[in-house]
């Protein structure tokens, strides 16, 4: 910003004037240090920290300052003595810098209530919840579909068949949310969640690459079962990681793909689509993949989707909690690193579909604040909304800010929950949210 400022004493500010506080963001009560008087309110607060001036900018403001009162003729003889003795004088007019208290409610009786909610803040709290609901209850019935998949086939069928619509319009509904749990939630590492959270992302995908209708649900149905082989799988085979596998043990792993389509079969699922899927979701484009070595455009589109949907699942939600990344991490990883092995096209609309910082990701922002993204807009991809998370606020008040049309604000670099204090981690996490916020908010 231009500095076009001009300074103006305190008692001059109006709604409607754009000024500049020149401190620290955690000195003042406000999300920004330059920002547009919108409220009488705002503008008590501004003269609550006890500044005698401030800066102002004419070119940004849509009114002009207040013309300063006149004097009582005490304080103006005071002043003119002080200025003769060159000593300093208290000034009564401008309080002392004092502490400012988050708004609370008082009842009847007197006594503090808890505090409003913020409306941003409480809808997206509801959504997690009831997509959290969701999600869990999803979860329990993946379970059973794993479990029925070996003795009751038909049971596990209609259970998959079932999962996959009810994703299909939470996908529609409550992409970010349901986005925030997959990304930067840290479930149990089971199978039930991985499956989930790889139909979710695939059928992100397959929206984004333009799939619709029988062909996005085939893709979801792909996606739920794409490992469903590991259950034919003797456990230590799948206790082992990856890196630590030795020839004869990653012989016996990469059976899943193959044990996974006699089961799909055994389901009673015929479709080409799912059947790619589970058999080549391992394929690479550069053909360094398993179980035929496939390249290019040879992979089906199906197991391309998944193939992305299910590494980046992996990245961010691998056995091993240290070698676990972040979800922006994650996309770069893929993106950079391991680009040669998956589609391009597919991972741009990836990275488009998800954002730079998809929903879950823990943030620095350029002024100081760290939050948690908690929604991207496909056509905005670097400037997300985020939850700020700040120890100091009271249960119910933690702001909810929207980067869009705001140049001066931006997202430095994503975070590990790891480096931050613990009373930072608990204001950005999604259970912690929804513990802070008052009873009577979510009845």
């Amino acid at each position: 910003m231009a500095d076009d400022s001009i300074q103006i004493d305190v008692r001059q500010l109006q709604p409607g004037l754009y000024v500049s506080l020149g401190l620290r963001w955690m000195d003042h009560p406000f999300l920004f240090n330059s920002f547009r008087l919108s409220t009488p309110e705002q503008v008590e607060k501004l003269r609550a920290l006890g500044l005698r001036n401030i800066a102002y900018h004419p070119a940004r403001s849509k009114v002009r300052p207040l013309p300063l009162p006149p004097e009582p003729e005490a304080q103006t003889q005071a002043r003119r003595t002080a200025a003769r003795e060159d000593v300093p004088v208290a000034r009564e007019d401008v309080p002392a810098a004092v502490a400012v208290e988050l708004p609370t409610r008082r009842t009847s009786a007197g006594k503090a209530a808890e505090p409003q909610v913020a409306p941003a803040v409480e809808a997206y709290r509801e959504e997690i919840d009831r997509c959290e609901k969701n999600y869990r209850a999803a979860a329990a019935t993946a379970r059973d579909l794993m479990h029925e998949a070996l003795v009751s086939p038909e049971q596990a069928a209609k259970k998959a068949d079932a999962l996959v619509e009810a994703s299909m319009s939470s996908l529609m509904v409550n992409r970010n949310a349901l986005l925030d749990l997959i990304c930067g939630t840290a479930w149990d590492g089971s199978a039930r969640y991985h499956a989930l959270n790889v139909m979710n992302l695939s059928m992100l995908l397959g929206r984004a690459a333009g799939l619709r209708g029988e062909a996005l649900k085939s893709l979801g149905l792909a996606a739920l079962l794409h490992d469903i082989g590991k259950l034919q799988l003797p456990p230590w085979v799948l206790r082992i990681a990856p890196q630590s596998r030795n020839r004869h043990e990653e012989s016996a792993y990469r059976r899943h793909v193959e044990l996974g389509v006699e089961m799909c079969v055994r389901l009673g699922i015929s479709e080409p689509a799912v059947l790619d899927a589970v058999r080549y979701h391992h394929e690479r484009m550069d053909g360094s993949g398993f179980p035929a070595g496939l390249v290019g455009e040879a992979i089906p589109l199906s197991a391309r989707v998944v193939a992305i949907a299910n590494r980046y699942d992996e990245l961010v939600h691998g056995s091993d909690e240290s070698r676990s990344l972040t979800p922006s991490q994650a996309l770069a990883q893929l993106y950079r690193n391991e680009g040669p092995g998956f589609e391009r096209g597919l991972l741009q609309r990836f990275v488009k579909a998800m954002g730079v910082w998809p929903p879950g990701t823990i943030v620095l922002l350029s002024n100081g604040m760290i939050g948690r993204v908690i929604s991207v807009e496909p056509d905005q991809t670097l400037r997300p909304t985020v939850l700020i998370g700040d120890p100091e606020m009271a249960p119910g008040q933690s702001p909810v800010i929207s980067l869009v049309g705001m140049p001066d604000l931006k997202v430095t670099r994503a975070m590990r929950p790891s480096e931050l204090p613990a009373a930072v981690l608990a204001k950005l996490t999604p259970k912690a949210q929804l513990a802070d916020l008052p009873r009577a908010a979510r009845s």
